[in-house]
């Protein structure tokens, strides 16, 4: 069965997307999943080996860009959709523009994520919708929609898998180094948890835990970056980068000891690679997003400055003994 699978933005949501997809190439043997998404995530759907294929479309630019452009992007799009003959359409994304999408197609089957309080073009579908449900996370209800065809029992197959370009770089970079990572950015200054406070939870992991500390942020956080590694007391002990690709990012939190980040995509990566994760949460839903691992917690408060490096080190205290081997989840 050739299926499209259709969700176009954001990272972290694309990292809760990976399980369900990777159940779906379970539930139907010998598909063939062609997952739709914005480029700029692309080279995070290619380290899921359920995804056969991926279209790749600049949403940004069809959205915003010059109308002739768009018309002839999106033309361009549906030309490549339907080209591929689709047995089965689903829309995980749940905009207009997607169901329209899923509708035209031409998918013999087509199902949709009908989201709560939002329009639904129902005449895009022709098997029933899956209500949006607010009190579970967001992981469960992409499941939720994959589980019309059947059994909810999870399959052991990873759902993300780092490539070995990525882990050659990090052995290179950091070779022979046991180290925690922390994601200190975020798209807004409201879910960044200060310089200061990241810098007292790598002293803390530098001088107790006997760890070394990387510290990631997005290009823009450069600063961040640089700031925590100027005011810790362990200097010699912290890194940072912040011009990492999507594989290099997945491949450092892979071989990572732990992972603490602000609420934002990257947090996501922690729980699907089997990383005990802290998730710092402000403005955040974190009964929707949350790190769910059998080691994950969260911190909540807002404004996020209200997050006490105590709470943090508090989780660093339940964790036990540092060399432990965490089963991946």
């Amino acid at each position: 069965m050739r299926i499209l699978a259709i969700r176009l933005a954001r990272f972290g949501d694309v990292v809760l997307l990976l399980p369900a997809l990777t159940l779906l190439k379970s539930l139907i043997p010998g598909s063939r999943i062609t997952f739709l998404t914005d480029h700029r995530l692309a080279p995070l759907a290619e380290m899921c080996p359920a995804i056969d294929e991926i279209i790749a479309v600049d949403r940004i630019a069809m959205r915003d860009g010059a109308r002739l452009a768009s018309i002839a992007s999106i033309r361009q799009v549906l030309r490549e959709v339907r080209h591929r003959k689709f047995d089965l359409a689903i829309d995980f994304h749940g905009f207009r523009e997607t169901n329209l999408l899923t509708w035209l197609s031409g998918s013999s089957k087509r199902i949709g994520l009908k989201r709560f309080g939002q329009s639904f073009l129902s005449f895009c579908f022709n098997l029933p919708p899956v209500p949006e449900d607010k009190n579970i996370h967001a992981a469960e209800m992409f499941l939720k929609i994959v589980e019309q065809f059947g059994s909810s029992t999870l399959n052991a197959a990873p759902a993300l898998v780092v490539p070995e370009a990525g882990r050659r770089w990090v052995r290179e970079t950091l070779p022979g180094r046991l180290f925690a990572a922390l994601y200190v950015d975020a798209p807004t200054p409201k879910r960044i948890w200060p310089a200061d406070r990241f810098a007292a939870v790598a002293d803390y992991i530098a001088g107790q835990l006997g760890l070394d500390v990387v510290t990631l942020s997005g290009p823009d956080g450069a600063a961040l970056v640089n700031r925590i590694r100027d005011i810790t007391n362990h200097p010699d002990r912290v890194c940072g980068f912040s011009d990492l690709t999507i594989p290099q990012l997945a491949a450092v939190v892979e071989a990572a000891k732990l992972w603490i980040s602000n609420d934002t995509g990257p947090m996501h990566l922690g729980p699907v690679l089997g990383v005990p994760t802290l998730g710092l949460f402000s403005i955040g839903l974190p009964e929707h997003f949350r790190p769910t691992g059998i080691h994950d917690a969260y911190c909540l408060a807002n404004p996020i400055e209200n997050i006490r490096v105590e709470e943090v080190v508090a989780w660093l205290g339940k964790l036990g003994p540092i060399d432990r081997r965490y089963p991946q989840r």
